[in-house]
């Protein structure tokens, strides 16, 4: 049997090739493995089928860039998601033990090639919107982790961060003002490309409406969030206090105001914070992360503080 490969990374899920359009779905079948009888009648059927059952099918040569990736029944090579396997099982053979993905009997009939593309097509869309929505998470967390570390660490400087398809921020961390090519819920709510911090100049402009925001209104949205989405937060030791209460949008969900009060008559652990707010430790730890980042949470006097990750 031919050598398998090496581990394969997520092709491009943005890519409009393997998306759904008015013309049908569209997948770009590889294979890996295969002899070459079976790779053979495989190319041909993918372009047999082509424009069947809806379906849009092109070959590739590059497995690493395909959507459906066809390959031996024995196969156990991990191909990271949104990409499908099929494994080509010989008629008759009994399939492997829990295979992950789909499978088809060799040799190939037309019925059965049609029906497994169908079905590769809908877990395709599954596994990319789960993708999609898993890439936006981890960018949003990248986000608010970059402005939270600038704060903690005292920064003063005037920032410009880009956030994909030519948006971007600038953030003022002395006066805690943004100017931002987006407004605040569609920056929370739309996926982000991050690329690296730079220094802003003070003229920065950039095509169509600036927005102006505010750091902290910012953080407590995207902590928010990140809540909804059950993105876990840095697990944070020690007893803490809040000095002055926050504003407005850090009090938008159930049971934050109790919290407020409590936590500002006496110091408590994220524990016990929990117990007397009737919120969960993980509401807790991010309520208390941007607390701390904005300075309006301090160590209790004695406290062994600390932040790990989760």
């Amino acid at each position: 049997m031919p050598e398998q490969s090496e581990h394969l990374g997520p092709p491009d899920t943005g890519s409009s090739s393997a998306g759904t359009s008015p013309q049908g779905r569209a997948l770009d079948i590889a294979a890996l493995g295969l002899d070459a009888r079976d790779r053979a009648v495989l190319v041909s059927m993918t372009r047999m089928l082509d424009g069947q059952a809806g379906l849009r099918l092109r070959w590739v040569e590059d497995a690493a860039a395909c959507t459906t990736l066809f390959v031996p029944h024995d196969w156990s090579q991990y191909v990271s998601p949104p990409r499908v396997l099929v494994r080509l099982t010989p008629r008759g053979a009994t399939p492997a033990h829990s295979p992950r993905g789909l499978s088809v009997a060799s040799p190939l009939r037309i019925s059965e090639m049609t029906d497994v593309l169908e079905a590769a097509a809908a877990l395709y869309d599954l596994a990319r919107g789960a993708v999609q929505r898993e890439h936006a998470r981890v960018a949003l967390h990248a986000l608010r982790d970059l402005l939270v570390g600038d704060l903690l660490a005292g920064e003063r400087r005037r920032t410009l961060f880009p956030v994909g398809d030519g948006h971007a921020m600038v953030v003022d961390f002395r006066t805690g003002e943004i100017t931002s090519s987006m407004q605040q819920a569609e920056l929370l709510g739309r996926p982000l490309l991050l690329a690296d911090p730079q220094r802003a100049s003070d003229t920065v402009s950039w095509p169509g409406a600036i927005h102006t925001l505010r750091l902290s209104t910012l953080l407590w949205g995207m902590t928010h969030a990140l809540i909804d989405q059950g993105v876990s937060p840095h697990t944070i030791n020690g007893r803490y206090q809040l000095i002055r209460p926050p504003e407005p949008a850090a009090l938008s969900r159930p049971s934050t105001s109790r919290l407020v009060a409590a936590w500002t008559q006496r110091a408590m652990s994220v524990a016990e914070a929990a117990a007397a707010s009737r919120l969960s430790a993980f509401e807790i730890l991010w309520f208390l992360s941007t607390a701390l980042a904005l300075g309006i949470a301090v160590p209790a006097a004695g406290s062994q503080a600390g932040t790990t990750q989760a």
